[in-house]
């Protein structure tokens, strides 16, 4: 199977006006806006029910900037035991159409939850909960797969929202329970001081989907990549499926971020941001057993596909991107 080019011209961005400086040692910087969903694959894995009604948002007072924050809210929908869903629900820039600047995200998500994903979407109106594919991929300022998470960016950075999009969250539930679970999923953005921010934020997402394990065995899948930009990296994490038993990535030699959870990893936070240099190597390897009857291979279900992600929080993002892929990436597996 090829390997995902997610940041192909699908997710290349538009570039914003923007009159800032590069920071010391570091590429370019700037704002940028954001593309439109890129989108491979067709259907969600299982079955769920959704409740009616439309999307919801809640502002706190205030027109812009500081204390100014934005609450999106899913529809809810039901997963029987056993299950298996992907939702998607897109709501309209929450902001009145002005470019915002969000120097936090935060999110709750009840159990049974795998991960959310916050899109952009340019032009995007409220529109009601529908079934949606897995291997939707696109421009993100912001994702978890922990039931209470949130991201603060160090003073002067933010991620922008341009006023010309809205947004569009992707949500994966998975019910181990023997009963049926009801779902629940926010996202709050909190607005920067206006004037306050010198750099854009941006996201490295980077796909592996190079996976073939054979039936009862183990292997481990790695990609060697470079960095394409200087950066400074301010949160690591890995995205993996119920086989996956250890993720593990590199910059340079040096550790980013290492763990033995599928579900629910908890990301790496850095405090200072590690500063990295376009060309630096990046590594990073799943390790999966599978003990099924059937090969293993890249997909949308966490039962019976599995999926090898590196992402990674940093700034400043390059002129007119806001999610970038990594550069000369191989992939192997032993």
């Amino acid at each position: 199977m090829r390997r995902l080019d997610v940041l192909s011209a699908s997710l290349l961005l538009a570039t914003a006006a923007c009159s800032n400086s590069v920071a010391d040692g570091m590429g370019a910087g700037g704002s940028s806006a954001h593309t439109s969903a890129a989108t491979t694959g067709s259907t969600s894995a299982g079955t769920g029910t959704a409740s009616s009604g439309s999307s919801s948002s809640t502002s706190s007072s205030g027109s812009g900037g500081a204390g100014t924050s934005v609450t999106l809210t899913l529809d809810s929908f039901t997963v029987p035991p056993g299950g298996e869903v992907y939702y998607c629900q897109d709501f309209a820039n929450p902001f009145g159409g002005v470019d915002a600047e969000v120097s936090e995200f935060e999110s709750h998500m009840a159990v049974g939850s795998h991960h959310m994903l916050l899109f952009y979407k340019p032009g995007a109106t409220d529109t009601p909960l529908a079934t949606c594919s897995g291997l939707e991929f696109a421009a993100t300022p912001y994702g978890s797969q922990q039931q209470d998470d949130s991201l603060s960016f160090p003073t002067g950075i933010a991620a922008l929202l341009p006023g010309s999009d809205g947004l569009r969250i992707q949500s994966h539930y998975l019910n181990v329970t023997p009963n049926t679970i009801t779902s629940s999923v926010k996202v709050t953005l909190h607005l920067a001081e206006p004037g306050s921010v010198q750099y854009q934020a941006g996201v490295l997402f980077v796909i592996d989907t190079d996976i073939n394990v054979a039936p009862a065995s183990s292997a481990v899948v790695s990609n060697d990549c470079t960095l394409p930009v200087d950066m400074n990296m301010l949160r690591a994490s890995s995205h993996m499926h119920m086989h996956g038993t250890a993720f593990d990535a590199t910059v340079a030699g040096n550790d980013v971020y290492q763990t033995t959870a599928w579900s629910d990893p908890v990301p790496a936070l850095f405090a200072p941001a590690k500063a990295m240099k376009a060309g630096d190597p990046l590594h990073f390897q799943c390790s999966f057993t599978n003990n099924g009857t059937t090969p293993l291979t890249f997909g949308e279900s966490a039962l019976t596909d599995e999926m090898c992600i590196f992402t990674a929080s940093f700034y400043p993002t390059p002129a007119g991107q806001a999610t970038i892929d990594a550069s000369n990436c191989v992939a192997s597996q032993h």
